[in-house]
């Protein structure tokens, strides 16, 4: 004793603690200890409850008594009686102290087995006060293709136990444990929890359920810290900042990761964190909201024996503390095989074939196969189980006659089946609805929700350097290069150097154009990984019942903040190289309007394919047609029959996002700049009067030549009448247009026109009425040459304003000259050098706005096509940027039309384009929202 008291008094061994020790190894079964650390186990119908814990033992003799020491997490057995007991396949000696270990049993032929797990769940019992009943009975799962996937299969389990699940390759683990968390529903079968159907009614076991899946689910450029908090942001939006803070900090503590919870969690090719430590943090994620049954798979995969020990051991202690957990595992070692308190093994194809106790599988097997030593479950020397024999007995393959193994199993997945549905016999259980354990867990608002995602990913973002570097500086490098390409200079002789004049500058259509497919491309990369790298974190945020649409517009606001950014410096960088003066707003309105359209595409790619690869290809193939179909590439009326037209943009041009941009900037860098702005109404005048009088009069007057001469012809071919048809019917429908809007003409009334067009239609025309019509023709054209004449004109008062030298000081020379002070002769010089003046200023002026190969661009001047036709009438080929849209519906309109038309309301192109590409945009959120590429993707999809 005195030796005793000694170890115990250097080993700091505390006094308590001493004294139940010591009062364990004194007594005798009618002399118990009495206290929280000490249980008795016997098979006494009448026991006095007040004497501490008691565990009850059907058919056992005598008394078992188990006593816990604390500070080392040990318990201790000693067995009064003279029954023969088996303490892990050895004999129980009476009055002998043993250690009980993990995955340890006693049993006896006339007991049923006391396992480790019912022992210590007797002294952990006050630390939960939860109870979970969960039970499946009979269900099955089949795949989309009608393959089965899992088999029938029954069981029951109730809190405070580890349930492990094993199998080979293909065996269905990971299905069932799918079937179990509520991720794939049944194809038959029921499952329910505490009485409540978890497919029926999931609202009401919201926060019961938790699982964490084999991959990280971890933000790589977060801490630890961050990790864990913004997650508990998500999952309680009820609590205050401080008091989470204090939540995670526990959590830390109590995983030991407290001490690297400001470590960047990095990745696993360049790791700050170790791989134990990061499936910890991943376990974290789920235990900060302490459900009361975890799914948990593959926890131990690609670590080493010591880290798979401390998660495995952190799963039992809260198994212990009252949780139900189930675990997929893959070749545990001894110590941890024996840390289950029930296994369950699936065969290949998804077939149950064993359902208890893990040490007792072993024996199991052996049974079926009539092993030597079948009642062996561990060595009998050093106490350890071999999890590996098990599936080397059902994996068990025929050997041929030359004594090699073949590629067959002795034993089929269906007859091991058959064995367990014979020997375990699982029967349907029942489910008594009772109270569901409380849950601290409480998802925020849609808002706040919102509010997390957002200040997550911009954390995130921020940290990855390279990822800021690049982001900010690739769209004003790439504008720079571009600009400092595209900026033409020219040779002027007299001061031999080279100079640049935005006038002259050839490039600026091309670079508008190149603008256009540099906001879509990097739109379309920032955003086509957003995702597809969140999918894992995307599904577990999703088993929260946490909000899509508040992650998806997290990730929008995001996306367009970032095009934003970038269109800003693209828009500074470039304009400020080429010169382009004014127009920064419009500019970069339509560039990020733009870069929006491709963020929202490159979403909805990133959520549908689950490969990196795949989206890289995908990227050439948007851009590509993006590219042909703008209309500079190829014009609209020389792509192939089937898709072109003549007189607007076909409907393949109209799906382009890059056609309405394009369209948008040329059309406003031209018509809204300072210089152009102030004469384009004039212009626009002058350029419909000009056509009207020189190519339409002109046109039609052939025409209506053509006809009457053919008319007259009475021998005229077929393909002459034909032609004649069509001529009169364009003459007809011409001429009627230019009555529904005006009568230009006072020559004759719409009614004497109305007759002498009736003469075409009944082919009866006389040489009075084509003489008549003619004449009408001729009165339109001088009506439009008037009208060119009243824009000139006007566009001359603007500018004579601007130049004339009738200023004040040419007014304060005239006061001069009529007092004599200056000679005429000098008057005239001042005179002469002010207009001079103005006059270059003017001119300077224009050069700094007005571009002359857009000009050329907009107004088809590179063309010596002025006039078209259709089988019903005539289209102007030239000066498209002057004329409105025929088309006074669904902004169908001519390339580079100043204005576009929606139910007769009239919006000029800058604004109308915008709005497309913005319902472009908002059509593709509502795709990304349901997910309607993925479910096509699906639909089209051969199943398996």
């Amino acid at each position: 004793m005195a030796f005793a008291e000694t170890v115990a008094e250097t080993f700091n061994i505390k006094n308590e603690e001493y004294q139940e020790i010591l009062q364990f190894a004194k007594s005798t079964e009618n002399n118990l200890a009495n206290h929280d650390n000490h249980l008795a186990i016997n098979s006494k119908s009448q026991y006095d409850e007040s004497k501490g814990k008691r565990l009850y033992a059907d058919g056992i003799k005598g008394s078992i008594s188990v006593l816990r020491v604390t500070s080392v997490k040990t318990y201790f057995i000693r067995y009064f009686g003279k029954q023969e007991l088996f303490l892990n396949g050895q004999i129980l000696s009476p009055n002998i102290i043993k250690v009980i270990r993990q995955g340890s049993s006693i049993k006896n032929s006339r007991i049923i087995p006391i396992y480790y797990s019912d022992i210590i769940s007797h002294f952990l019992s006050k630390t939960s006060d939860e109870k979970i009943e969960f039970t499946a009975n009979n269900i099955e799962y089949k795949f989309s293709s009608g393959k089965k996937g899992l088999y029938d299969f029954t069981f029951k389990e109730e809190s405070g136990r580890l349930v492990g699940i094993m199998g080979g390759s293909g065996s269905g683990k990971s299905t069932l444990l799918n079937v179990l968390n509520g991720n794939y529903p049944p194809s038959s079968g029921e499952i329910k929890i505490n009485g409540i159907g978890l497919y029926e009614n999931p609202k009401l076991l919201e926060g019961v359920i938790g699982f964490v899946p084999q991959d990280d689910l971890l933000i790589e450029e977060l801490s630890v810290f961050e990790n864990l908090y913004y997650n508990g942001k998500l999952c309680f939006g009820n609590y205050e900042d401080d008091k989470l803070v204090e939540l995670v900090n526990q959590v830390l503590f109590s995983i030991g990761l407290f001490e690297a919870k400001d470590l960047k969690v990095g990745n696993p090719l360049s790791k700050t964190i170790s791989g134990g430590q990061r499936k910890r943090l991943n376990i974290a994620l789920e235990l900060i909201r302490e459900p009361s049954i975890l799914f948990v798979d593959e926890p131990t995969s690609g670590l080493s024996s010591n880290d798979s020990e401390i998660i495995m051991d952190l799963l039992k202690v809260l198994a212990l503390k009252g949780k139900l957990i189930f675990v997929v595992i893959h070749q545990p070692s001894s110590e941890i095989y024996k840390m289950f308190d029930q296994l369950i093994i699936l065969d290949v194809g998804g077939y149950p074939i064993y359902k208890g106790d893990p040490v007792d599988a072993v024996v199991y097997f052996k049974k079926l196969i009539n092993h030597i030593n079948a009642n062996e479950s561990e060595c009998e020397t050093c106490g350890n189980v071999n999890p590996e024999q098990i599936f080397n007995i059902i994996d068990m393959k025929v050997v041929d006659e030359y004594g090699e193994l073949t590629g067959n199993r002795k034993v089929s997945p269906l007859e091991w089946n058959k064995h367990y549905q014979k020997l375990i016999d699982p029967q349907p259980n029942e489910n008594k609805e009772q109270k569901i354990p409380d849950s601290i867990f409480k998802i925020p608002n849609f808002l706040k929700q919102f509010g997390v995602f957002f200040v997550r990913d911009i954390k995130s973002k921020l940290t990855n350097t390279q990822y800021m570097i690049i982001t900010l500086f690739e769209a004003p490098l790439l504008a720079g290069i571009l600009a400092f390409f595209m900026k033409y200079l020219e040779t002027n002789y007299l001061r031999h150097e080279l100079e640049y004049s935005f006038h002259n500058s050839d490039n600026l259509p091309q670079y508008l154009f190149i603008s256009v497919i540099v906001a879509l491309f990097i739109g379309l990369t920032t955003s086509s990984e957003e995702i597809i790298g969140n999918l894992k974190i995307l599904q577990r945020e999703k088993f929260l019942n946490l909000s899509k649409g508040s992650y998806l517009f997290s990730k929008i606001g995001i996306m367009f903040l970032i095009s934003a950014i970038q269109t800003v410096f693209y828009v500074l960088v470039g304009n400020y190289i080429l010169g382009i003066h004014g127009l920064f707003f419009a500019h970069w309105m339509i560039l990020f309007s733009t870069s929006c359209f491709a963020n929202l595409l490159g979403l909805n790619i990133s959520s549908s394919f689950n490969s990196v690869k795949v989206i890289y290809i995908l990227i050439p193939i948007c851009i590509i047609p993006q590219l042909l179909f703008s209309g500079i590439i190829v014009p609209f009326d020389k792509l192939h029959p089937y898709f072109s037209s003549k007189s607007e943009v076909p409907t393949i041009g109209n799906v382009m996002a890059s056609r309405w941009a394009y369209e948008a900037l040329t059309v406003v860098q031209f018509k809204d700049n300072e210089y152009e702005k102030r004469f384009f109404e004039f212009d626009k005048k002058m350029s419909f009067a000009n056509w009207k009088k020189d190519q339409w009069e002109s046109n039609l007057d052939t025409k209506l030549t053509n006809f009457y001469r053919i008319s007259q012809k009475e021998n005229a071919i077929h393909t002459e009448i034909d032609k004649t048809k069509r001529d009169g019917q364009i003459i007809i429908n011409e001429v009627r247009k230019e009555m529904k809007n005006f009568n230009s003409s006072d020559l004759y009334s719409d009614q004497e026109v109305e007759k002498l067009l009736m003469t075409i239609k009944n082919n009866n025309m006389e040489k009075k009425d084509y003489l008549a019509l003619h004449n009408y023709l001729t009165s339109i054209r001088d009506y439009y040459m008037k009208q060119y004449n009243i824009a000139s004109n006007s566009k001359d008062e603007i500018l004579i304003h601007e130049t004339d030298p009738d200023t004040t000081f040419v007014r304060k020379l005239r006061a001069l000259k009529k007092e004599n002070t200056i000679s005429s002769k000098e008057y005239r010089s001042f005179k002469n050098l002010m207009s001079f003046l103005k006059k270059y200023k003017f001119q300077k002026f224009k050069n700094n706005y007005n571009n002359h190969s857009l000009e050329d661009f907009v107004t088809n001047s590179n063309s010596l096509s002025f006039i078209t036709e259709d089988e019903t009438s005539l289209i102007q080929k030239s000066d498209p940027i002057y004329l409105d849209p025929v088309n006074h519906k669904y902004f169908g309109a001519h390339f580079y039309s100043p204005s576009k038309y929606f139910l007769n309301y009239k919006f000029d192109t800058f604004s109308a384009n915008l709005i497309v590409i913005w319902l472009m945009t908002i059509f593709l959120t509502i795709t990304l929202y349901f997910d309607v590429l993925r479910k096509i993707l699906e639909f089209n999809t051969p199943k398996r």
